[in-house]
């Protein structure tokens, strides 16, 4: 009975000794949530990952490029609601002279009014298209100037070969330990790191 008990021991023993070494990675901390700055050893030349929108909105400098995007959006509205006001005033007025106007001379008023309110319309377009293309003009500038260094020095800290962005479409259905997860240390590293946030926005949105 004693002998039974031993052999089972040994093997359920072994049994570990080779699921460590098949599965070298796997430990008993795994179904912990450990940073990566703790555990960095056993992460030496593993595969980082990021989410870059993440960073954008939860950076200062992010959300200081963004509510600039804002202000020029609303500076845009407020324009466009005032020459629909201008133009719902006029057409009221085109509609009213309509008795005392022959055919031809109403259809050529009419016409004219038509085709300014389209050309404005395209206009504002125009300037719509305009400022979502500065918006993606700062944000690459952000990414490549501010953010991208600021990864650089996380994957030579971590000895990583490669860092996956989350955000991309290639890697949304991505399952991934949470320890290698450095969003929020790149966020707080930018924090500290740019403080001149007022000048860096200008010096972006210029």
């Amino acid at each position: 009975m004693f002998k039974t008990t031993r052999i089972n021991f040994i093997q359920h023993l072994l049994n570990i000794l080779i699921i460590f070494f098949l599965f070298p990675s796997f430990s008993l901390s795994e179904t912990k949530n450990i940073p990566l700055e703790s555990n960095r050893e056993n992460f030496k030349r593993s595969v980082l990952v990021i989410s870059h929108e993440k960073i954008f909105n939860d950076t200062n400098l992010g959300k200081a490029i963004f509510a600039k995007f804002k202000n020029e959006e609303k500076v845009l509205l407020i324009d466009a609601e005032k020459i629909e006001k201008l133009f719902i005033e006029e057409e009221k007025e085109l509609t009213l002279s309509r008795p005392n106007l022959n055919t031809n001379e109403f259809l050529n008023l009419a016409n004219d009014f038509d085709k300014r309110v389209e050309l404005e319309r395209v206009n504002q377009r125009n300037k719509e298209a305009i400022i979502n293309e500065n918006l993606k003009k700062w944000k690459k500038i952000f990414f490549n100037t501010f953010m991208i260094p600021i990864i650089q020095d996380f994957m030579k800290t971590y000895e990583a070969s490669i860092v996956i962005d989350i955000d991309s479409n290639a890697f949304k259905l991505v399952i991934f330990d949470s320890r290698i997860n450095i969003t929020d240390s790149v966020i707080k590293r930018m924090n500290n790191l740019y403080k001149n946030i007022d000048e860096l926005t200008l010096k972006i949105t210029s």
